[in-house]
């Protein structure tokens, strides 16, 4: 102990003693006023043996920093023949004013809802100094889950122990990257399979964005019929023709994904389409007429402003889905002709939402209005997605029907029972 604590001493470390992993009392073993980190000799702990060097908080934050700047000598330590027992992973959730329960209510419904769906977990919840704590299984298993309350944020902490040798040689080798990648894994993994079953989700919208770049590729996902849409800015769309040119351009990244294309640097690669307007327009399933044709044409122009583009919340998204050049003009067989580039990484991006392309249907002008706020609501940030029948009725005439609101009303209805 003494030998260690001496050369941690030197990389701005302060060393004490405990008996126990629980207790509260503590003795110093080497101190020295110009260090500012600490770490903590633990003799016994219930859940393996041997004496344990505790690093908690930012003082194992500055532990690993040493480590990736290469400032440990691990052969101070392996001779030692030290064993990586523990880690502990956490993420800070700051409260928000959208929310729509507080943090120690989502902690208790959460206890109230696991005894039912984690009837074999042991389960615990107490109250500290601090606010509430909710543990989620034993202390001397291989993943122990706590919930906290802390200041005005909520702590997810994780604790994974005895399967560390994988970790601990990837240290050694200075492979971080593969390191913090598999650890974060194991953290977001756990993480969603005890708390995807939540009822309140507004308090775990960081887990599901952070655990969709791990998802394979949906199976649906090179499907024709599929439409990949991103979040769309909640703003009301005040004329049919804005909603319209969303869906279309929506529908031509999944049409020209089933085209033929060259490859072309500008700053970056783009893929370069070409195709018949009058293809395009019957892959939309839209009549094949000369108004039809022009509505297209039309829409074109309008890509090139990139007004439609704007709909979407993710800057980085937006520049991947901006159509950098858009041509439409007639061939010498008098066929209008479109010329698209599109950028080369849209094509592997993971999109958060998947879509039945409904629209290749004839719809009335209610089914579509009611579709199109369908796809709007889902393409929300939120993890709560919520409709309120009522505010989009209010645009309709005030002579609106009954009959009429109960067709609209059962479509929303018909649709989402599809979607789920």
């Amino acid at each position: 102990m003494l030998k260690l604590a001496s050369y941690f001493g030197t990389l701005g470390f302060n060393s004490y003693q405990k008996d126990r992993d629980e207790s509260k009392s503590r003795q110093e073993i080497k101190f020295d006023s110009k260090n500012q980190l600490e770490l903590v000799f633990v003799i016994y702990t219930k859940y393996q043996r041997g004496t344990h060097l505790e690093f908690s908080g930012l003082h194992a934050t500055k532990l690993y920093g040493l480590i990736k700047q290469k400032h440990i000598k691990w052969k101070n330590l392996t001779e030692f023949n030290p064993i990586l027992c523990r880690f502990d992973i956490c993420y800070d959730r700051l409260n928000q004013l959208t929310d729509k329960i507080d943090s120690s209510e989502f902690i208790n419904v959460c206890f109230q809802q696991f005894q039912i769906s984690h009837p074999h977990k042991n389960l615990m919840i107490e109250k500290n100094q601090q606010g509430l704590l909710f543990k989620i299984g034993n202390r001397r298993s291989a993943r122990h889950y706590r919930l906290y309350t802390k200041d005005n944020f909520l702590r997810f902490e994780f604790e994974i122990k005895y399967k560390t040798n994988d970790f601990y040689h990837l240290l050694l080798e200075c492979f971080f990257k593969e390191f913090e990648k598999t650890l974060s894994y194991q953290f977001f993994k756990y993480s969603f399979e005890i708390f995807s079953c939540s009822r309140h989700p507004d308090h775990i919208d960081w887990l599901i964005n952070r655990i969709r770049p791990y998802q394979h590729k949906n199976k649906l996902y090179s499907d024709k019929s599929i439409i990949n849409s991103h979040y769309i800015n909640q703003f009301a769309f005040q004329q049919f023709q804005q909603k319209l040119d969303l869906i279309t351009l929506l529908q031509l990244l999944m049409y020209v994904r089933t085209l033929d294309y060259q490859t072309k640097t500008l700053r970056s690669n783009f893929r370069q389409f070409k195709f018949i307007l009058r293809d395009f327009l019957n892959y939309s399933h839209k009549t094949s007429n000369h108004y039809q044709l022009m509505k297209l044409k039309e829409f074109f122009n309008v890509l090139r402003t990139n007004l439609v583009i704007e709909c979407f919340t993710d800057k980085s998204y937006r520049m991947l889905v901006t159509i950098s050049e858009a041509f439409v003009c007639k061939s010498e067989q008098n066929i209008w002709i479109i010329e698209v580039w599109v950028a080369e990484e849209l094509f592997d991006y993971l999109h958060p939402f998947l879509f039945p392309n409904f629209f290749t249907e004839k719809l009335t002008i209610d089914e579509f209005h009611v579709l199109f706020e369908i796809v709007k609501i889902f393409n929300s940030s939120t993890t709560r997605k919520e409709f309120n029948i009522q505010e989009f009725l209010d645009p309709y005439s005030s002579n609106i029907n009954g009959t009429r609101k109960k067709k609209i009303k059962e479509c929303f209805i018909k649709y989402l029972k599809v979607l789920q």
